[in-house]
């Protein structure tokens, strides 16, 4: 139904340059997290040692939470007017953390290789956090990511203390 209104080329009145700028780092955070879940699958697959049943359980599960943090991020660049760009190959050519070690399989080292991916993404989510400062809805988006990130580094942290 035509309102007769002219329609601004802006989504929701933002400016485009900003929007643009806000969609990449939606999408660059998006590419890191799909590798973080990633990385939880393949521990959760791999653990070994006395502590297998609890860790295999907890990568699941934050698997699962990473995945609902990469959906927020997705849906925000689309809301923006963008293109959430989430497959495995924009992963794979985008994120910003170090391969993930294929043939590890002692929990203490996998529980330290997640705990160094997980502070390299806390960092990332406030440079975007940063980024979006004029931005407050996409903020919020970020900060909510990194309070999870932040709590699932916490009780990695707390198996090795």
């Amino acid at each position: 139904m035509c309102t007769g209104v002219a329609m601004s080329s802006g989504v929701l009145g933002l400016d485009e340059d900003l929007r643009d700028h806000l969609v990449a780092h939606l999408n660059q955070n998006l590419a890191t997290l799909t590798d973080l879940a990633s990385a939880y699958d393949q521990a959760h697959w791999n653990v070994a040692g006395p502590h297998f049943a609890q860790l295999h359980e907890l990568f699941d599960r934050f698997a699962d939470q990473t995945r609902e943090y990469m959906d927020m991020l997705a849906e925000r660049a689309v809301t923006l007017g963008g293109i959430a760009r989430g497959t495995l190959q924009a992963a794979a050519e985008n994120s910003t953390l170090p391969a993930f070690p294929l043939s590890e399989r002692s929990q203490w080292r996998l529980v330290e290789e997640l705990i160094q991916r997980l502070e390299h993404i806390a960092a990332d989510l406030r440079q975007a956090m940063d980024a979006s400062a004029d931005e407050a809805a996409t903020e919020d988006v970020f900060i909510e990511v990194l309070r999870g990130i932040e709590k699932q580094h916490w009780v990695l942290r707390e198996h090795l203390a």
